[in-house]
């Protein structure tokens, strides 16, 4: 549907297409994330409460696609980015009705209508031709035997295309001295919490050793204070 076979021209500025509908499930995502990148647990939390036109919200994402997304995971240390073809390759799996499969550049030439016709090659489908494909994707289907282990294996690749891959580089740099001086600043901060509490130990055993001698020299002045005063009452006498 959205090949560009399928888009009239009326003009030569502009061009009328089918609604891309992925686009709208990756705009929520880009929403609830606010970041270009995000870790497999954060993707798959997302995705699970996101209806589509062909799939309800409160789905459980099943071990196929919670391995390719891992998978996509350790691929880029830990977190994903929203804004690549391995992303988009995902999105196809889980929502291959609105999804389109990211063909890796060059790979392909799509064409427009217009060119078809120059080439003299028809531009509408048979009835025939069109059953050829949905008993194609039947079988498929059947081969699945139930499951979704081997599902995308044929034409999964792991080749990556980012939109901004020097925005992804540097943001990746930034994380990692980002997380050196979090790591610097955890240790200074418990080194100084360790000092400051062990000198609040040493004050109180301080006082704690201090004090028999503090005692012992009050006694001492009350003893002294009161035997002079005895004394005196006595010379008096």
């Amino acid at each position: 549907l959205n090949a560009p076979s399928n888009c009239i021209e009326p003009s030569a500025y502009y061009g009328v297409c089918c609604i891309d509908e992925c686009e709208e499930l990756l705009g929520h995502v880009e929403r609830a994330l606010e970041e270009s990148t995000a870790t497999p647990q954060e993707i798959a939390k997302i995705f699970v409460n996101l209806p589509s036109a062909s799939l309800a919200a409160g789905r459980k994402l099943s071990s196929g696609l919670m391995r390719r997304l891992e998978e996509l995971g350790n691929h880029h240390n830990g977190r994903i980015p929203v804004h690549g073809r391995l992303f988009a390759q995902w999105l196809h799996l889980a929502y291959p009705r609105e999804c389109p499969y990211p063909h890796i550049s060059g790979t392909i030439q799509p064409k427009r209508v217009q060119e078809w016709q120059k080439a003299g090659k028809p531009i509408a489908a048979r009835k025939e031709e069109m059953q050829q494909h949905i008993e194609a994707g039947r079988q498929m289907i059947s081969t699945r035997n139930g499951t979704d282990e081997e599902f995308g294996s044929a034409w999964w690749s792991m080749a990556e295309e980012l939109v901004d891959a020097q925005g992804h580089s540097w943001e990746t740099a930034r994380r990692a001295e980002q997380g050196r001086w979090r790591i610097t600043m955890y240790a200074l901060f418990a080194c100084t919490a360790g000092t400051a509490l062990m000198l609040s130990h040493v004050k109180v055993l301080d006082t704690i050793f201090k004090a028999p001698e503090l005692i012992s020299t009050k006694s001492f002045s009350r003893w002294a204070r009161t035997s002079l005063k005895h004394s005196m009452k006595m010379h008096i006498v």
